[in-house]
């Protein structure tokens, strides 16, 4: 006998006013329903906002908190099992279910347009099954507010260079910075990039042959200028920083050369919009007699940014490490999730970013002079209510 006799459409159920979500299909089929569709994505998404990292843990989170549910849910068969937690996010289509996170913001209301986003991968470690490789997913960072924009996913056959172009269709970058390394420093992302409004800075290594080469060579030829004060203030500019902490101290020089009228045209005219070249030589004394250098050099179709504010995009575009793949890992433990259903850890990760945005826009109430840490707002959405209906946009 099927489980629901009376055909009764259990494909709804989100909270009123919780919209980020309704555009996503239920991908259940036949009578093996009991429980409404839009509850459990709701249960989920709460769960993780409040620490919880595995569906039998989900489960039990749930009964705990079964009375504030009730609140916002009909729960019409009680506390969905933790299968079927599971079976739901496995069936869930992973490319529609990634959409959520824009939804979500422009639901938010924190979508801006212009400043720098950077563009980056990380690879769900714990995804890995036998001969099979841990899933990739590229991620959109605002550098300024701090928040995922978006999110997509590598193909198992393919790397990020395939999935960076559907990444930026998600998003509007018009007057916006795109920062990418040099995994995505490609003719075609460049030119997506114009054509989209936006502005690059691409990093430029042993990849890229030829222009690697023609970069080098020029900066050769501006550092033996530099000592003697020679170059050019209108075609050059130079910006130095010192930073000093823990035990170590580090000095950056940034060279930007805004005419590239040297370069071979069958190269310049190759990458759509390129305006100038820029090195960054990172000198670190780590103590003890111990120091370290290196040099990167960069493009960018930027056009009179100084060095200066062009090291700004070059050093922001590292928070998405520092400030969304480290806590991912730190807060959700996202690396050591076992999850190896392909599609079910795709969607925890999206799951996971959009509980870290939310709680980055939360409310800090700290009673201290520094602001309230990740841990201690997930803490507090455990513990109290009306804190977790803030940090999911239910008041």
């Amino acid at each position: 006998m099927p489980r629901n006799p009376n055909k009764t459409d259990y494909s709804q159920g989100l909270p009123e006013g919780l919209h980020a979500f309704e555009v996503l299909q239920d991908p259940r089929i036949g009578g093996r329903t009991l429980h409404h569709f839009g509850e459990i994505i709701f249960m989920a998404l709460a769960s993780i906002v409040c620490g919880v990292k595995s569906y039998e843990l989900m489960e039990e989170f749930c009964k705990l908190k079964r009375p504030w549910f009730e609140k916002w849910l009909e729960l019409p068969h009680g506390i969905p099992c933790y299968n079927t937690f599971a079976r739901v996010l496995e069936a869930l289509d992973p490319v529609s279910f990634s959409q959520c996170i824009v939804k979500h913001l422009s639901q938010a209301d924190v979508l801006e347009s212009g400043g720098q986003i950077a563009i980056d991968g990380k690879a769900l470690r714990g995804s890995r099954s036998g001969g099979v490789s841990h899933i990739h997913a590229v991620s959109a960072w605002a550098c300024e507010t701090g928040i995922t924009l978006a999110q997509s996913f590598v193909s198992e056959k393919s790397n990020e260079i395939t999935a960076i172009p559907e990444l930026l269709k998600m998003l509007n970058i018009e007057d916006a910075v795109v920062t990418i390394d040099a995994m995505g420093t490609q003719r075609e992302i460049a030119e997506q990039i114009i054509d989209q409004g936006g502005d690059y800075v691409f990093c430029v290594k042993g990849n890229q042959g030829n222009l690697h080469n023609e970069i080098i060579d020029e900066f050769d030829f501006a550092a033996r200028q530099l000592g003697g004060g020679k170059l050019n203030s209108e075609n050059w500019s130079y910006a130095e920083s010192l930073e000093r902490g823990h035990g170590r101290t580090d000095k950056r020089q940034t060279v930007v050369c805004h005419n590239i009228d040297w370069m071979a045209t069958s190269i310049r005219d190759a990458w759509k919009g390129l305006n100038c070249v820029v090195m960054v030589t990172r000198h670190s004394d780590l103590g003890e007699g111990k120091t370290r250098s290196e040099t990167s050099y960069y493009m960018s179709s930027l056009e009179g940014v100084r060095a200066a504010q062009m090291q700004g995009y070059i050093r922001g575009h590292w928070s998405i490490e520092n400030s969304c793949h480290w806590v991912l890992d730190t807060l959700f433990r996202e690396d050591h999730n076992q999850t190896r259903a392909k599609n079910a850890a795709k969607n925890l990760s999206t799951l996971r970013r959009i509980a870290l945005n939310a709680l980055k826009q939360a409310s800090d109430n700290s009673t201290r002079k520094r602001p309230k840490s990740l841990t201690k707002k997930q803490l507090q959405a455990a513990h109290d209510d009306a804190y977790l209906e803030e940090v999911l946009s239910l008041m």
